[in-house]
């Protein structure tokens, strides 16, 4: 199928729930890799551990969106899980409706913001059950007390994702738990993001480290667009 001309294997895939998939007002996202396919599935890889595929809510008449990067714009298609084949394989229906499309870049802001940062020390599934309990507990009715602990940080901003520096170790796919404090009278957000590169700066101390978030809620991407709005 016209697919396989701009989704091959090896390439990396950014794999959407859609909003019917997914709570009220959680935005969620997972990159993978394809291993393969045919006339109307992808097999993909998840790069979170052996047992990723396991540790996800997958179920029946869950749907996507699929993209990728392929001859300088994006592509796109509509899917449909169907399987998961191991361990950290699943197999996914796709939809006779490509589209390619322009990317739009998320709007940015070079800012110092009070970070905590949690290094993922568990699995995919404890990393999202701990996400999804902070979040509960910052935005229930009784909201914890002004919280400490933040770090004053030099960061670049969008509502997509992060990058700011940490110590090494620190590799792709890696997990980490986020609290940005956006100081606007509201609670920290909070956000479950993956490493997506880091670079080490020139004494080698600590790496440059871009992540995007993959569990995040709606209302706090709109914070951040807003934050960044106002201190462009």
């Amino acid at each position: 199928m016209i697919h396989q001309r701009y989704f091959r294997p090896g390439q990396k895939v950014l794999l959407r729930p859609s909003a019917s998939s997914t709570p009220e007002g959680h935005v969620r996202l997972l990159s993978c890799y394809l291993q393969g396919g045919g006339d109307d599935y992808f097999d993909l890889t998840l790069p979170y551990g052996a047992d990723a595929a396991n540790q996800y809510p997958f179920h029946d008449k869950m749907d996507f969106e699929l993209s990728s990067d392929s001859l300088g714009l994006g592509a796109r298609v509509s899917g449909r899980f169907r399987e998961v084949i191991s361990g950290n394989k699943i197999r996914v229906h796709v939809y006779p409706d490509l589209q390619m499309f322009q990317r739009r870049a998320k709007q940015r802001v070079d800012c110092r913001l009070g970070i905590r940062f949690t290094r993922g020390r568990g699995t995919l599934q404890i990393m999202r059950e701990t996400w999804e309990k902070n979040v509960n507990l910052l935005n229930s009715d009784k909201p914890p007390a002004k919280l400490t602990g933040f770090n004053d940080c030099k960061i670049n901003l969008s509502s997509g994702g992060i990058r700011f520096a940490i110590r090494p170790p620190a590799e792709p796919a890696d997990l980490c738990l986020l609290l940005i404090n956006l100081d606007d009278g509201h609670p920290p957000i909070c956000a479950l993001a993956e490493i997506i590169w880091s670079i080490p700066d020139q004494e080698g101390e600590v790496l440059l480290t871009g992540m995007q978030f993959l569990d995040i809620l709606e209302k706090d991407q709109q914070r951040i667009d807003s934050f960044a709005q106002k201190h462009r």
